[in-house]
């Protein structure tokens, strides 16, 4: 069906199919949660997006039938009652430290409306965001321009949903705290549309330590106490000092030493220091992340190599919004970065590339290096 051939049947089910000024519609999916935001429901773009939002729930359901319960707001449905004759129409009144309902004039279409009129403002910004949200994240290098895509907290590449950008642009109209183009709402209890952008709440853990990829990390009286702690030293190496009670449990708990060859940092250690924040978003707060900024990064190899046209790429990286060099070693191998940056305007040569992740990688471990002094 199409969008005007759902209006008429929602406003034949209402009531309204006669009344000059029809309401604001919305919907949410009948598996959605109660505290769940609903969706706006006044354009063929979100009717569509409804219909998609069906599609993928009844995928993840294995084919059971999805409801979809559209919303009418109770004032309007007061004031359809009065229309009707089946209602009081009386002037608002204190009840409790409560105003009744204001009953609207649905005598007039909504555009000679004046009630209607002053709530324009909210829809057209909502409107406005949600453009500016597309445009923002519609430009991703890996996922191509049709799809808003956004990194998640892991670094890993998200599309977002029409649930999930709607939500974002009415919290962004209603102004929200915290909110902003770069940073979604936080979930509500028992929604989740946005938990993979932000540090999943628990217990502190030993995240902090630079891990190395393939050993567990060791936590305060975690699993490893009582271990041996030279357990993971090389073959047919004894302990130090020739100590006589090697195999022994040792009485405090020891962190697993790496294994042989394992190079350092690896993409754990760095992704997981950014955790407090946003992996897409610049940080506000250098503090969050002790790893250089591109900027300045590039900036200084340009001094001792400037042949090789860094300083063209700072606005490459800006346009992707990267910002921190953790977030360059984080998109892979040479071919990768080579890859990711082959539509903008300045493309880092596959020559430039292994050149800047060998520097990333010497200067990530210079932080870590310091990072466990200070530990």
């Amino acid at each position: 069906a199409t969008f005007s051939e759902a209006l008429d049947v929602i406003y034949n089910t209402v009531g309204c199919a006669d009344v000059a000024r029809k309401p604001d519609l919305s919907y949410k999916l009948g598996n959605a949660l109660v505290k769940a935001t609903p969706m706006s429901l006044d354009s063929d773009a979100d009717w569509e997006g409804c219909l998609e939002d069906v599609r993928q729930a009844e995928k993840l359901k294995k084919g059971a039938l999805i409801p979809v319960h559209i919303l009418v707001t109770d004032q309007y449905l007061a004031s359809l009652l009065v229309k009707l004759g089946k209602g009081k129409n009386k002037a608002p009144a204190k009840v409790r430290g409560k105003t009744k309902v204001q009953i609207l004039d649905l005598d007039h279409a909504q555009s000679d409306d004046d009630d209607f009129d002053e709530g324009l403002g909210p829809m057209e910004d909502e409107g406005k965001f949600l453009e500016q949200l597309q445009s923002q994240y519609g430009h991703c290098q890996l996922c191509g321009p049709t799809k808003a895509c956004k990194i998640t907290i892991d670094g890993s590449h998200h599309k977002l949903s029409n649930n999930q950008l709607s939500a974002w642009a009415k919290a962004l109209t209603l102004g929200m705290h915290a909110v902003t183009l770069k940073t979604p709402p936080r979930d509500v209890k028992g929604q989740s549309l946005f938990s993979m952008f932000f540090k999943s709440a628990g217990p502190a853990t030993a995240a902090m330590v630079p891990a190395i990829a393939g050993a567990p990390l060791q936590a305060p009286f975690g699993p490893y106490m009582g271990m041996n702690p030279y357990a993971f030293m090389p073959w047919g190496m004894p302990g130090p000092m020739g100590h006589p009670n090697a195999s022994h449990q040792p009485t405090t708990p020891v962190a697993p030493t790496p294994f042989p060859g394992v190079d350092c940092p690896s993409h754990a250690s760095s992704s997981t220091l950014a955790a407090a924040f946003l992996s897409s978003d610049p940080p506000e707060m250098g503090a969050l992340n002790p790893y250089p900024e591109i900027h300045d990064f590039l900036s200084k190899l340009h001094e001792h190599a400037p042949r090789r046209g860094l300083l063209g790429y700072i606005a490459t990286f800006e346009d992707m919004d990267l910002y921190n060099i953790d977030e360059i070693f984080q998109l892979g191998k040479a071919e990768d970065l080579v890859r990711v940056t082959a539509a903008s305007s300045s493309q880092v040569t596959l020559g430039n590339a292994g050149h800047i992740l060998a520097e990333v990688k010497a200067a990530m471990k210079r932080v870590d290096r310091e990072k466990k002094s200070f530990a």
